[in-house]
């Protein structure tokens, strides 16, 4: 019986995978197909973000950090992808570094997205382990659809099929 019941369980994960452009890490199977919790973080105002402010667009929500070197090479094509899909897309970033720590990489960096900085404790309520650099592409129903680590050419093409696709 137990064969049987992880047998089913490991062809519904890899039909499941199947749906998908990315492969991710077991531990984040979970998060395909939930809500991203927007509401848990705060905007620059201070305020946490309303349950609804992903709705209806789809999101790029990008975790990340001013020393993580694979970011750094990703970089470039974050930047690309909303200059592709501006209006159209919610871009987020999202760190635990401070908005002091940020601010000055953004100095010397372009990162076109909306930040939001300070996340340490909200990172850790939702990550059993968190791995930067990492993006979540939330759909216009809310939820998870694809989880990827660093971009590279080859996703970056991936990526611009999903948004020409979604619009």
């Amino acid at each position: 019986m137990k064969t049987i019941t992880f047998l089913l369980i490991f062809l519904s994960v890899i039909l499941n995978a199947q749906k998908r452009q990315f492969w991710t890490y077991p531990d984040l199977e979970n998060k395909i197909g939930t809500h991203f919790p927007i509401e848990n973080y705060k905007n620059s105002g201070g305020k946490n973000f309303n349950a609804n402010d992903l709705k209806g667009k789809i999101s790029f929500i990008n975790f990340w950090s001013t020393h993580c070197e694979p970011f750094l090479e990703k970089l470039p094509y974050l930047n690309k992808l909303k200059e592709f899909s501006e209006e159209k897309v919610n871009f987020i970033a999202i760190t635990y570094d401070s908005k002091e720590k940020v601010d000055a990489f953004l100095a010397k960096r372009p990162f076109n997205f909306q930040h939001i900085t300070d996340s340490g404790q909200e990172l850790r309520s939702y990550f059993t382990l968190l791995r930067n650099p990492m993006t979540f592409i939330v759909y216009k129903n809310e939820n998870i659809e694809e989880i990827t680590g660093a971009i590279e050419k080859t996703k970056f093409d991936i990526l611009q099929k999903i948004l020409k696709e979604s619009f």
